[in-house]
């Protein structure tokens, strides 16, 4: 081993490739970086005639000509042993000189690496590639950094957001008051009064429906951008209301299926005898509130209006002559269902009277 050694295991060892390339030493391919270096420090040792000119290599001939270390002529002064602690003592089977050795000249060789007087500049290919990996890796650390610790996070997150939605719609859905509406429509609803009320309704809005004509009044101009045609307007025809042939049918169908039946379920009620107990005269507050409510019997109310659907609309019983058969059989012809409907609506008034009567007797 030579004292230019030390010069060549400072350097990488594509520098120590291309050290034995400019020289032509050959046989380096299996080489690891020691073995190119002792190959090449003998290679360029036995060559130093020759290879000595070139300005590369100027460090590593200048290390080899001067006097290896232990050879110098000055006469070297009595070294003086210093006491050691005990823990830097040698020990059997350990070799600590030579640990120190190898890590100085490690710490020399990644010294020397780093200076730049050593340094070779790559070409256009090797910065290339370097600023590729370079890029490549912050991209991975960067995904990296944004990735989820695991699985379990993100569906702890998703449940956590779902469950915070869920609220907010239920808040807002509280907010909104639909839910008062509901229940107030429902409570209004059940009740044997808004049955009776819904199938009046549903007898007197077919009977406008036939008795009021529809008039033509303009139409409406096509819009193609949006592909709306043209529409023809109609409003109700309100002169009908003068005439007799709205009033006639009209009349009797109040008569026969709201007045007579109601008057009949005032003075023959039931319900009002059982609220006041049959007490005349006098009557108790509590008494009079029920009678209030009772003021209308709808189980005489349905009787009455059954009979005198069927009197009127299949015997064809004319009131003494105050309607004719026209007037009635446009009356049967307006509701829905006929006579047959009319009756279908006194049935369900009598099968709910009796319902509410069962469940207030429980």
């Amino acid at each position: 081993m030579s004292s230019g050694l030390p010069t060549l295991n400072r350097l990488r060892k594509p520098e120590l490739v291309e050290i034995a390339e400019r020289t032509k030493l050959t046989d380096i391919s299996d080489l690891n970086k020691g073995d190119l270096a002792v190959a090449l420090d003998k290679h360029l040792s036995d060559n130093q005639a020759t290879l000595s000119n070139d300005k590369k290599l100027a460090d590593y001939f200048k290390r080899l000509a001067a006097p290896a270390r232990g050879e110098s002529p000055v006469k070297r002064e009595p070294r003086v042993e210093l006491a050691t602690p005990a823990s830097e003592k040698k020990t059997p089977g350990r070799k600590p000189k030579q640990r120190e050795t190898a890590s100085s000249r490690d710490s020399e060789s990644e010294d020397a690496a780093k200076s730049p007087a050593f340094k070779t500049p790559l070409n256009k290919a090797q910065a290339s590639v370097a600023r590729s990996s370079s890029r490549v890796r912050s991209v991975i650390e960067s995904t990296t950094q944004q990735l989820p610790p695991s699985p379990a996070i993100v569906t702890d997150a998703i449940d956590r957001q779902t469950a915070r939605m869920r609220e907010g719609l239920e808040t807002a859905w509280t907010d909104s008051g639909v839910v008062e509406y509901q229940h107030a429509l429902r409570s209004a609803l059940s009740s044997l009064k808004a049955v009776e009320t819904i199938v009046l309704l549903l007898e007197g809005g077919s009977m406008l429906k036939e008795l009021v004509p529809l008039r033509y009044l303009t139409t409406t101009p096509a819009v193609d951008a949006i592909h709306l045609p043209s529409l023809p307007i109609k409003v109700p025809d309100l002169f009908v209301l003068l005439s007799g042939s709205f009033w006639a049918p009209f009349t009797l169908w109040l008569l026969s299926g709201l007045i007579l039946p109601l008057i009949a379920a005032y003075f023959i009620n039931l319900s009002y005898q059982a609220a006041t107990g049959g007490s005349g005269a006098r009557r108790s507050r509590s008494s009079s509130a029920a009678a209030d409510r009772a003021s209308f019997d709808p189980l005489t109310f349905n009787i009455a209006k059954a009979l005198l659907v069927y009197k009127v609309y299949v015997d064809h019983l004319g009131f003494f002559d105050l309607f004719s058969h026209y007037t009635i059989a446009r009356v049967n012809a307006s509701v829905p269902g006929g006579w047959g409907g009319m009756l279908t609506g006194t049935a369900i008034g009598v099968i709910g009277t009796l319902y509410e009567a069962i469940l207030h007797r429980q």
